[in-house]
């Protein structure tokens, strides 16, 4: 129904009563319901073609066979103002999520960890201080760009090793690790169950891993403040930093992102022995918790 209707469309049709056309009004109440219902399916339009909008300039990060080229390419480009926007978008929580995904993965002294889709390095340079310096933690990421910003911020002497590789064939052995997290980047792998089992796979027999992301909620008032939060504030924002087309793949990203009980299932289905979903941040973010 066009958005442009006018309150006729709102009138009975006219009647004939004794050859005189007259006009029957709808009542009040069935008149205000009409129009709320009217404007209810307006509004679904308009956000149904807003996200057909949005998927479309970010389509090249969906197409099929290309995923991980185009996304790599993505994080390369954001790398240089991804740590200012992360604070800024986030007000700094996300550093408190990212220590409560290290304390549900239950790395302790003396462990060998991964961080896996490290980034810019925030939860590879916790987890350090986790571990120690008699433990050994990988930072992995795929975009070379990130790893070098992370090489940058790195203080901790050497102690964390940075790996370019791919969080869909990580280069090591079965059990090689007692703990793992991963921060944003399950939703951003071409294939999430493959991505799990390597997880399982590289983790040792109790091992724990703790991945941190945006959450695909189904509360309808969490969905729409962070659609309100992304379009109005995070898109505007990256486009005065030039990286605008690349934000505008987070909505579309996160609503294609499988929500809390069908990530338990693929880890189960993975092999872990347990997976828990946690929802942070107001509902906001999401932490799947997972148990080897």
């Amino acid at each position: 129904m066009s958005a442009r209707a006018s309150i006729s469309q709102f009138v009975a049709p006219a009647q004939n009563q004794g050859g005189r056309k007259t006009t029957r009004r709808i009542a009040g109440a069935d008149f205000i319901s009409t129009v709320v219902l009217h404007g209810r399916r307006i509004i679904r339009d308009a956000r149904m073609m807003a996200q057909s909008q949005r998927e479309g300039s970010a389509g090249e990060f969906f197409e099929p066979g290309r995923e991980g080229e185009s996304r790599q390419r993505l994080f390369n480009t954001i790398s240089p103002v991804y740590d200012d926007l992360n604070d800024r978008f986030s007000f700094g929580l996300h550093r408190v999520w990212k220590r409560m995904a290290v304390k549900w993965c239950q790395a302790k002294r003396g462990d060998t960890v991964l961080d896996s889709c490290c980034g810019s390095g925030d939860l590879a340079q916790i987890l350090r201080e986790v571990v120690g310096r008699d433990g050994r933690v990988v930072g992995l990421d795929f975009s070379q760009d990130m790893l070098q910003d992370a090489q940058r911020r790195d203080s901790s002497n050497g102690l964390i090793e940075w790996v370019q590789g791919d969080a869909l064939d990580l280069p090591y052995p079965p059990g090689y690790f007692d703990a793992a997290t991963m921060g944003y980047g399950l939703r951003n792998v071409s294939d999430i169950p493959r991505a799990l089992r390597e997880l399982h796979r590289v983790l040792r027999d109790g091992g724990r891993v703790a991945i941190l992301d945006f959450n695909n909620s189904d509360d309808q008032i969490v969905d729409g403040l962070q659609e309100f939060f992304l379009e109005s504030l995070v898109v505007p924002a990256a486009e005065a930093e030039g990286v605008g087309e690349e934000y505008r793949y987070l909505r579309p990203s996160i609503k294609k992102y499988p929500k809390g009980a069908a990530l338990e299932r693929m880890a189960r289905d993975s092999g872990f022995s347990f997976a828990r979903y946690y929802e942070i941040g107001f509902g906001l973010m999401g932490c799947l918790v997972c148990c080897k």
